[in-house]
């Protein structure tokens, strides 16, 4: 049997579900959900990730993600390999946690994000033996931090969501909504015995088909991987540094360093090094010092769109080698 097609494309929004091994329970304890949202926090730095909706059930998850950078599987796998090598850790466990493959049904927004998200928060009580009887008293979702009854995570992101209802009352217009039940449409949807890989009208699907994967061979959207020399040079020419100011580290320096967290963000998309390597490239003695940095970054594209846009143009000339 042929595995799902996989298609990533920037901005995509997926809805991603994974199932444990055998049905078995993949959260234990408090501290196990708690572990999972952290490893979701790590991938949204780590990654540049936007996490709209999430629902940890005993024995699966529910994500609603979306992809600036076209880097789902990337993301996922960071995801599920972190968790589990805690769960076996934390547990005295061995082996594979998940059951395989994690599902992505890849969303269109504009008609069906909005349901999708609601499905995703019913989660609970639509369980064949409902885990609450009210969904505000389900801790293990966003749906609280939706209805303003809980804390909102820094990495989840709702305004999006709240933006498809068109209402001045988001938080109480949101819950009036989620309180209804599934339309039978996304029932249906999701019941099916095999989950199509999209979801989406004629429209959307049609615009969506060159990225879609031939069964034989599945396209890659990233071209060949960069050198960690070759993406260095090229920022340190563009901000007319040298290159041992942007591979050193700066004690004591409290302004933003661009061209070094430009440099150690690139590096992290194009060379396919992992953490460890990318803190040895740019002597940092641990790997959460790349995080950190990147974390930096990301807080500074929210706040600046200018740099958000400045970063996207250096991407884009490195992948297509052409000289500034």
């Amino acid at each position: 049997m042929s595995r799902p097609l996989r298609i990533e494309y920037e901005n995509a929004f997926y809805h991603v579900m994974n199932r444990g091994r055998g049905r078995e329970n993949t959260f234990l304890s408090d501290d196990d959900f708690k572990y999972f949202l952290y490893c979701i926090e790590q991938a949204s730095l780590r990654f540049n990730i936007e996490v709209h909706s999430y629902c940890l059930m005993t024995n699966h998850y529910h994500l609603l993600i979306k992809t600036p950078d076209a880097n789902l599987g990337r993301a996922m796998k960071h995801i599920n390999g972190l968790y589990t090598q805690y769960f076996n850790r934390a547990h005295n466990t061995d082996g594979a946690l998940f059951r395989g493959r994690y599902k992505a049904v890849l969303v269109d927004a504009d008609n069906y994000l909005f349901h999708v998200s609601r499905y995703i928060h019913r989660n609970p009580i639509e369980a064949s033996t409902p885990l609450v009887d009210e969904l505000i008293d389900y801790k293990w979702s966003s749906y609280s931090a939706f209805i303003k009854k809980a804390a909102t995570p820094k990495w989840l992101v709702r305004d999006f969501i709240f933006s498809l209802q068109g209402k001045k009352r988001k938080y109480a217009a949101y819950k009036q909504f989620v309180e209804y039940e599934n339309n039978k449409e996304i029932s249906a949807f999701y019941s099916a015995k095999k989950l199509l890989s999209v979801l989406g009208c004629e429209d959307f699907i049609e615009s969506i088909k060159d990225y879609i994967a031939k069964p034989d061979s599945e396209r890659k959207l990233v071209s060949k991987n960069h050198s960690a020399d070759e993406v260095i040079a090229y920022l340190a020419q563009y901000f007319n540094v040298e290159v041992n100011e942007i591979i050193t580290v700066k004690k004591g320096r409290k302004e933003k360093n661009l061209p070094r967290w430009f440099a150690i963000k690139l590096c992290q998309d194009l060379t396919g090094l992992n953490l460890q390597a990318l803190a040895a490239v740019f002597n940092v003695e641990h790997y959460s010092a790349i995080s950190k940095s990147v974390g930096r970054l990301n807080k500074l594209m929210v706040e600046d769109e200018k740099v958000k846009l400045q970063l996207e143009k250096l991407r884009d000339c490195l992948i297509s080698e052409v000289k500034i």
